[in-house]
């Protein structure tokens, strides 16, 4: 029911950027990369092709750069996708202009071989090349009089090898996507989705299936919500299967090494670069660690690296205060130090119905870690449905002064816990007591994701206590944060007062 790490996560997001980047490049240059002085040289060979795709993505990134808008996000989403497309027809032009053949080209390397066996190019028009009959031998071929039982026994270690493979993908993929996305996800409706389509796939003799990472991504950032335009991908994929293979043959190797490049960039510096501050110096040590290992010794490698990693990090950081909440009270017993309210607000704190009885305080303690994540925050929600629904609060307070320390995945869950506050449970106000005017004891950035949900404004009246004069003051709903307990009970009282 928990998701890995949130380092180990990103250090794997991290990993599969650079795998991308390396395989665009291979497929751009028809050889494979190897770390070593011969495989370099071998791989510079064909800089002529590889010199194409970084012109594309040089000048896909400074597209990107100068279309951003005032807060540093793409103002276009959908510039890559439309850039993608036109790399091929742009590169068709480029061989005109240059007085080049599309066959000289094509013996140069700069397409994919065609289809057929002689390795020449295709007579037949693309429109009347799209159907190959070949495409479905696949469905026809299978003799079961001619099945070699033995091999079929030999190769159960290695099936049974794809099948764990298929399987992992769900517990690192779909939680590394909603890190990546800001969601927050059900991981058991997930894999019992890929569970039914798996098993429906199997059963109709087709190919196993499982959520792709890097696409998942690309229609994230080009603006794709919705079941109608995930029903679009899907029948384009379907189409493809048919008529891809014979598209591909037409399409300059470029464009998919441009395509394969930019994702692997982007996915590197989300998992690495942007990471950096937000994370510990033992968190970020094991996203180097796990992203350096993926890269030379695979996923396999990196993801024992990642257990141990996070193993590492629980065992440091349980050793103190095993249980993460303290205690938890309503504010009826306590009082903040705003002694100059007028006695109608006084008589609206008192009251039982609209009072300080509606406020909820509830106290953290010790190391907040994604080993105890759903200890605190199935225990918060819990303290709350416990409640009879008329005697639920409308403010809740978290007080972090005895927290000694929270991690990036602790962070996240803290901010996922304040949408349900407000979602599930109907909360009018969430306030987080730092307990030091130094913020919250952690690397991620929370003070500023804790207190960027602001709702709307309400107006009270107060007593200026120096003047003796009535002043107004505005208070927010939705989520802030305060320095010390007094400050958060001053300002929940003081919305309680506006709510009336």
């Amino acid at each position: 029911r928990d998701t890995p790490h949130c380092a180990v996560l990103v250090g794997c997001i991290g990993g599969i950027g650079i795998f991308i980047a390396k395989t665009g490049l291979e497929v751009t240059a028809n050889t494979s990369f190897s770390f070593d002085s011969a495989g370099l040289v071998a791989f510079l060979q064909n800089k002529h092709l590889l010199v194409v795709v970084f012109a594309f993505e040089i000048g896909l990134r400074l597209l990107t750069h100068f279309t951003l808008d005032a807060m540093g996000k793409p103002r276009y989403p959908l510039l890559s996708p439309i850039y993608f497309c036109l790399i091929t027809p742009v590169f068709y032009l480029g061989i005109w202009i240059t007085g080049n053949s599309v066959h000289s080209a094509l013996e140069a390397g700069y397409f994919f071989p065609p289809l057929n066996d002689d390795g020449v190019a295709s007579s037949s028009s693309l429109v009347s090349g799209l159907w190959n009959e070949s495409v479905m031998e696949m469905f026809h071929v299978v003799d079961f009089s001619t099945v070699s039982w033995k091999a079929v026994w030999k190769s159960i270690p290695t099936m049974m090898a794809l099948v764990l493979f298929s399987l992992i993908h769900v517990p690192i993929n779909i939680p590394a996507f909603a890190v990546s996305t800001d969601a927050d996800v059900d991981m058991n409706v997930e894999l019992m989705a890929h569970g039914y389509s798996n098993g429906i796939v199997g059963i109709l003799g087709g190919l196993q299936n499982y959520m792709a990472y890097t696409q998942s991504i690309i229609y994230y950032k080009s603006g794709g919500h919705g079941k109608t335009s995930s029903l679009a991908v899907a029948l384009s994929t379907s189409l493809l299967f048919f008529i891809g293979p014979e598209l591909a043959s037409h399409m300059p190797r470029c464009m998919a090494g441009t395509l394969l490049l930019h994702c692997g960039i982007d996915l590197f510096m989300e998992g690495v670069c942007d990471s950096y501050g937000k994370y510990d110096f033992l968190e970020y040590t094991g996203i180097w660690a796990i992203t350096i290992i993926m890269t030379f010794f695979g996923m396999e490698a990196a993801l024992l690296a990642g257990v141990i990693a996070a193993l590492s990090t629980y065992a440091l950081q349980s050793v103190t205060y095993p249980k993460p909440i303290r205690g938890s009270m309503t504010a009826a017993t306590l009082r903040s130090s705003e002694w100059t309210r007028s006695p109608e607000a006084f008589a609206v704190l008192d009251n039982r119905d609209t009072g300080r009885m509606k406020i909820f305080v509830v106290q953290m303690q010790g190391h907040l870690f994604f080993g105890n994540i759903s200890l605190f925050s199935d225990g918060v929600k819990a303290l709350i449905e416990e409640k009879p629904i008329d005697e639920r609060p409308y403010i809740i307070i978290m007080d972090f002064t005895l927290v000694l320390g929270i991690d990036s995945s602790a962070a996240q869950a803290i901010i996922k816990l304040r949408d349900s506050f407000t979602k599930q449970f109907g909360i009018k106000l969430s306030i987080f007591v730092t307990g030091s005017t130094e913020g919250f004891p952690c690397e991620f950035d929370l003070y500023q994701g804790l207190n960027a949900n602001q709702g709307e404004m309400l107006k009270i009246s107060k007593i200026n206590p120096f003047d003796g004069k009535e002043v107004s003051v505005s208070v927010g709903s939705g989520s802030c944060v305060c320095t010390d307990l007094d400050q958060a009970l001053s300002h929940a009282e003081d919305t309680l007062i506006a709510m009336v």
